[in-house]
C-alpha cells in the first residue's frame, strides 16, 4: 500500500499527538520554567495589561509576549484555569505536525510518500518528543519557523507575493515569541538560495527586495509591540527590549554559556532513534542527487546548527525548531525505493530500546547519578515499561521482516508518555510546588508576615493565585534586620541540604523549598 493512502500514516499521527497531549495532566507545571511563564501571564492578567509583561511586581524583558497572550486569549474566553496553559503548548505541537507535513508537500509534489512520513519523523525525535507539551516558547517558535520556510517555497514556485507575507508574518511573530533569534533560524537558507534552488538566477533582485521587504514587514509587527510596551514599561524595560535582550544574551551572555562543540556531544541523543536507524544510513549514502529538496533542508539543518553551536549560551531545547529539517530529510530517505536490510540490521533499534530499559532498571546503582534525589526514588517498573516497547518492536520486526516508520515512531511516543507518568510520579512534590504556593496564600490570607530570601523566579505566583508580589530579600544581611522586625513572621529560602527542622519543608527539584520561622535565621542557608 503507498503510504500516501494508508490510514494509519494519514490520521494514526494524530492519535501519537493526542496521547503525548494526555501527559500533561499527569504533572504540575515544571519549576523553574513554566512555572515563572504562567506566573508572568497571570500578572499580566491581573494588572489588565497586555504590552508589558511583569514577574512579581517587576517588569520581565526576557521575553516578548506572544506565548502570554495565548494563554491570556484562554483565561478570556474559559476564565482562569490550568488545563487551558496546559494546552498551549500541544497545540503548537499540532501546528508543527500539519506545517511539517506541508513542507514536505511542498518539496516534493510528487513524493507524496515523503509528506506521509515526515510529521513520524518529527513526533519521534526525542528532542521533539520530550517538549513538544511543554509551556514554553520553542515550540511556539517552530511553527514560526515553519512558517517562514514554506513562504521560501512558495516565493521559489512562483507567488512572490503570497510567499512574502507568510516569510513577514513568520518573522514578526517569531520576534513577538522569542525575539530576534528568528532571523538566525530563517535567514540564512533564504540567503543560500542559489544553492538549492535550480534556477536562482531567474529569481534576480526580485528576489533580495522581497527578502528585504518581508523583514521590514516583519519588524514592523514587533515594533507595532514594541515601541508602545517600551513607552509603558519605563526607561530600563525599553533599552532590555530595544537592546539588550540580543546583545547581551548573543555576544555578552554569561547565561548557559557552554563551549562549541557542546551541541555536537549531544546529537545522538537528541536524535533518537532514527541516527541510530541503518536503513537511514543506507539511504544517506545516495547522497543528495539533485534532490533540492533534500539541499534546501540540510541548509536549514546545517547552518542553524553551526550558528548555534557559535552562540555562547546554549541550552538542548534552543536546537528545536531546527528538528523538522531533520525530520524532512529523514521522511524523504525513507520514502525513497525501499533499501534492502537484513534482519540484524533492523533490530538494532529494538536491542537499543531494551537496553534503554534495563539501565533505567538499574538507574538507582549507577555510578555518579545514584546521587541525584530523583534517581533514588526510580523503580523498577519504569525499565520495564521501555522493555515492554523493544518486546513491541521485535514482534512488529518479525512479522513484517522490516521495522515500519510508524511503529518507531509510536514507540519512542509512548516510552515517552510512560516516562512522564512515572517520573512524576517518582519525584512527588519535588516537580509540584501547588502545596508551597498554597501555604503562601495562607499567609496572605491569614496576615502573617512572610520574605522569600535569594533568587526568586515567581515560581509560586500562579499556582497559588497570589494577587500582589511576593516579598524578597536579596541578600542574609537583609533577612537579619526582617526577621528582628518581624518576630512572629517566616522565611522561605531554597536550600541545598534538607534541614532538621522546618515549619514547612518540600523538594524543589534537587533542592529544598524551606519555610522557617524568624528566630531560626541563625539556619538560614539560601542557594
Amino acid at each position: 500500500m503507498n503510504l500516501s493512502s494508508d490510514p494509519i500514516y494519514r490520521w494514526g499521527i494524530f492519535l501519537l499527538w493526542l496521547l503525548l497531549s494526555i501527559s500533561v495532566f499527569f504533572r504540575a507545571p515544571i519549576p523553574i520554567d513554566e512555572t515563572r511563564y504562567l506566573s508572568v501571564a497571570w500578572e499580566m492578567w491581573l494588572r489588565g495589561d497586555f504590552l508589558v509583561p511583569y514577574l512579581n511586581g517587576h517588569t520581565y524583558s526576557h521575553k516578548p509576549p506572544l506565548l502570554f497572550w495565548l494563554i491570556q486569549l484562554g483565561w478570556g474566553l474559559f476564565g482562569v484555569n490550568d488545563w487551558w496553559p496546559r494546552l498551549v503548548g500541544p497545540l503548537a505541537a499540532l501546528g508543527n505536525l500539519l506545517l511539517v507535513r506541508r513542507l514536505a508537500a511542498t518539496l516534493w509534489p510528487e513524493q507524496r510518500e515523503a509528506a506521509a512520513l515526515a510529521p513520524w519523523a518529527l513526533a519521534g525525535t526525542l528532542l521533539w518528543t520530550l517538549f513538544a507539551t511543554s509551556t514554553m516558547f520553542d515550540i511556539l517558535l517552530t511553527d514560526c519557523v515553519m512558517l517562514g520556510m514554506l513562504g521560501l517555497l512558495v516565493v521559489a514556485n512562483g507567488r512572490g507575493r503570497k510567499g512574502w507575507l507568510y516569510f513577514g508574518l513568520a518573522i514578526g511573530l517569531g520576534l513577538l515569541t522569542k525575539g530576534p533569534v528568528i532571523f538566525l533560524h530563517l535567514l540564512p537558507t533564504a540567503l543560500f538560495v542559489r544553492f538549492w534552488h535550480t534556477d536562482a538566477k531567474a529569481l534576480g533582485a526580485a528576489w533580495w527586495l522581497g527578502l528585504l521587504a518581508a523583514v521590514l514587514l516583519g519588524a514592523s509587527l514587533a515594533v507595532a509591540w514594541a515601541l508602545p510596551a517600551a513607552q509603558a514599561g519605563g526607561q530600563d524595560y525599553a533599552d532590555a527590549i530595544l537592546w539588550h535582550q540580543t546583545a547581551d544574551r548573543t555576544v555578552g551572555t554569561k547565561i548557559h554559556t557552554r563551549p562549541f562543540f557542546w551541541y555536537l556531544q549531544f546529537l545522538p541523543l537528541l536524535l533518537f532513534p532514527w541516527l541510530f536507524w541503518p536503513r537511514l544510513w543506507a539511504g544517506l549514502r545516495q547522497g543528495l542527487n539533485g534532490d533540492n529538496g533534500l539541499k534546501f533542508s540540510a541548509i536549514w539543518l546545517v547552518s542553524v546548527f553551526v550558528l548555534f553551536s557559535a552562540l555562547p549560551s546554549k541550552q538542548l531545547h534552543y536546537l528545536i525548531p531546527m528538528l523538522p529539517a531533520f525530520a524532512l530529510v529523514t521522511a524523504r530517505v525513507l520514502s525513497r525505493k525501499r533499501l534492502a536490510c537484513s534482519i540484524a540490521a533492523e533490530s538494532v533499534l529494538p536491542v537499543l530500546f531494551a537496553l534503554i530499559g534495563i539501565f533505567l532498571m538499574i538507574l538507582p546503582q549507577v555510578p555518579g547519578l545514584a546521587k541525584l534525589h530523583w534517581v533514588q526514588t526510580v523503580e523498577i517498573d519504569w525499565g520495564l515499561w521501555v522493555l515492554a516497547v523493544a518486546v513491541g518492536l521485535v514482534v512488529a520486526v518479525w512479522r513484517s521482516r522490516t521495522l515500519s516508520v510508524a511503529s518507531l515512531s509510536a514507540a519512542v511516543v509512548v516510552a515517552v508518555f510512560a516516562g512522564f507518568i512515572f517520573f512524576f510520579q517518582y519525584v512527588g512534590l519535588a516537580y509540584d510546588l501547588r502545596p508551597a504556593a498554597m501555604q503562601i496564600r495562607a499567609f496572605n490570607e491569614q496576615g502573617v508576615p512572610y520574605v522569600y530570601v535569594g533568587n526568586y523566579q515567581g515560581q509560586l505566583n500562579f499556582l497559588g493565585r497570589l494577587t500582589t508580589p511576593l516579598p524578597v530579600l536579596a541578600t542574609v544581611a537583609d533577612a537579619e534586620r526582617w526577621a528582628a522586625s518581624h518576630p512572629a513572621g517566616y522565611l522561605v529560602s531554597l536550600e541545598k541540604d534538607k534541614p532538621e527542622d522546618a515549619f514547612y519543608l518540600q523538594g524543589h527539584r534537587e533542592y529544598w523549598l524551606i519555610f522557617r520561622r524568624a528566630d531560626q535565621f541563625g539556619r538560614l542557608k539560601p542557594l
